[in-house]
């Protein structure tokens, strides 16, 4: 436990010297959310809601996706190349010791995100929710990424950053578009919700916008987002398995 305690500490700092992961984590969220809730009126109500509050969960899920796949998978890679891994690797730490403090270090990241975010932006726009809206929304968000990490987890079986990093963008961008995170769902062409819904994006998103809205999370989020997360934890532990 004491290794993965120190690890994790000391993953997080390295993040927080990441201006990549600043900018792309908290800045860029914020910027698009002050776009798109300036150009379109805050109050209009959407899924039971009013529009800054449904764009906030929106950008707060991208954000953290962003955060967890690219994150997650380009760190993973780049610690895999260089010389001083070696050191790390003859320590008596497990390599799922390792998986675990970066997963740990991450998780209490994306949960300062989203403190960061709700914060700016219920301050702002002028958000008022009850206190356990707040909690319970959060807390959707937060434990809802574990998918997302997985599939970091699995993205960092490439062998090259920038091929890693292409197919990390390319992906969180699919996933968000296809997900009805920058367009609701019900905005999107026929064809396109047919198979939206079931995407990692949406059901991701779609339990918070449900708690927003004051409903129960539906048990097929659950189920299906566990699915996605057997899948892609599995896929990645038995390719770096294969692999690396």
């Amino acid at each position: 436990m004491k290794i993965i305690y120190n690890t994790s500490k000391m993953e997080m700092f390295r993040l927080f010297r990441n201006q990549y992961f600043v900018v792309f984590s908290l800045l860029m969220p914020f910027i698009f959310y002050a776009i798109y809730t300036t150009t379109v009126s805050g109050t209009m109500e959407i899924a039971g809601t009013e529009w800054k509050a449904y764009f906030l969960i929106s950008m707060t899920c991208f954000s953290l996706m962003g955060s967890s796949v690219t994150t997650m998978g380009i760190q993973l890679l780049y610690d895999r190349r260089q010389p001083w891994m070696k050191w790390v690797q003859s320590l008596p730490m497990k390599r799922m010791q390792y998986f675990t403090a970066r997963l740990v270090s991450l998780m209490v990241l994306n949960g300062m995100i989203i403190i960061a975010l709700f914060t700016a932006a219920s301050v702002w726009k002028g958000i008022e929710l009850p206190l356990m809206k707040w909690v319970q929304v959060g807390g959707w968000i937060w434990l809802g990424i574990l998918p997302f990490l997985a599939l970091g987890l699995w993205i960092s079986v490439f062998k090259t950053p920038d091929t890693a990093t292409g197919v990390a963008n390319l992906l969180t961008l699919g996933m968000a578009l296809l997900g009805g995170l920058w367009t609701p769902m019900d905005n999107m062409p026929a064809f396109v919700q047919s198979f939206g819904t079931w995407t990692p994006g949406y059901l991701y998103a779609n339990g918070a916008w449900s708690l927003l809205a004051g409903e129960a999370v539906p048990l097929v989020t659950i189920v299906v987002l566990l699915a996605y997360l057997v899948i892609f934890a599995g896929g990645a532990l038995y390719t770096h398995a294969r692999r690396i």
